[in-house]
């Protein structure tokens, strides 16, 4: 099988193209620039890496068993909505229209919570409704609309992501905890005794990839994927120092907005999602951490 898997110079986009090539398939890693998750890589036989916009997907070097697409930007300083949307939007629709022209087989989207904007419940599933997503949610929800267009045509899913854990995580709430906790800093939270499995590992993630190119199916879904169980926010933060070797200093304050936990029961039944228990996947990123 040939897949082509984009966003491979971020932390989830390497981890993802790396354990499909170890899985016995042929990658060709799509990324914009050099960065050092691109270069571990290099020392994989089965990973082609391709410098390349998604924009200009008609000029990858198809054709594809199968897509995942990883990439995305985010929200950050220097990033204005029209970029998000180029990339976000129009550079998903050039790759599922690629996708269609390749004849692929599957098409696997790195989709975010953000799109469910404003969350008045306390359980988080598919069903949640969407309600004024912020502009990188609101290009989300669209990516997964393009794809439903599609779904007569194409087999797609879709992966609804919260702060995503692994080797280089970055810009989520528990790696945040964590660069936190190791400069001494107070740790400074909300809802400090709510229950919390707002996680997923990315060693998680790549192996539901894996399992649901083997399969079958038809049409489109959404899933949620997040942890198994749930600790308090508190126990988070104190499992995560802990992993570190750290004392936590932590400080409760005011809630900016309600706290909810997720159903994965979806993508555990339907899609054979495996994830970690909370607790235990904490433990695995503090791991990730201390190695470097």
């Amino acid at each position: 099988m040939r897949i082509l898997v984009t966003g491979a110079s971020g932390f989830s986009g390497s981890f993802v193209a790396r354990a499909l090539a170890r899985s016995g398939r042929d990658v060709v890693a799509l990324h914009r620039r050099e960065t050092p998750f691109l270069t571990r890589l290099s020392g994989e036989p089965r990973v082609r890496k391709h410098r390349g916009d998604l924009i200009d997907a008609a000029t990858l070097p198809g054709p594809f068993d199968a897509v995942v697409h990883v990439a995305a930007t985010s929200p950050a300083p220097g990033i204005d909505v029209a970029q998000m949307v180029r990339d976000n939007v129009m550079g998903t629709q050039a790759l599922i229209e690629a996708a269609e022209r390749w004849a692929a087989k599957a098409f696997i989207f790195f989709s975010s919570l953000s799109l469910y904007g404003e969350v008045a419940a306390g359980l988080v599933d598919e069903r949640t409704p969407i309600v004024n997503p912020d502009v990188y949610g609101a290009t989300k929800h669209l990516g997964e609309l393009l794809l439903a267009a599609r779904a007569e045509r194409l087999l797609c899913l879709a992966i609804r992501l919260p702060g995503v854990l692994g080797p280089g995580a970055h810009r989520n709430w528990l790696s945040g905890v964590a660069a936190r906790l190791r400069t001494g800093e107070t740790v400074r939270a909300f809802h400090l005794d709510a229950p919390f499995n707002n996680a997923a590992h990315i060693a998680d993630l790549a192996a539901l990839v894996s399992r649901v190119l083997e399969r079958p199916w038809t049409g489109f879904d959404a899933i949620v994927a997040g942890a198994r169980g749930h600790i308090s926010v508190r126990e988070a933060i104190i499992r995560l120092a802990k992993g570190l070797g750290l004392e936590a200093r932590i400080e409760q304050t005011a809630a900016a907005k309600p706290s909810f936990t997720l159903s994965s029961e979806r993508a555990i039944s339907r899609w054979g999602y495996d994830p970690m228990e909370i607790g235990a996947m904490i433990d695995r990123y503090a791991e990730d951490v201390r190695a470097g």
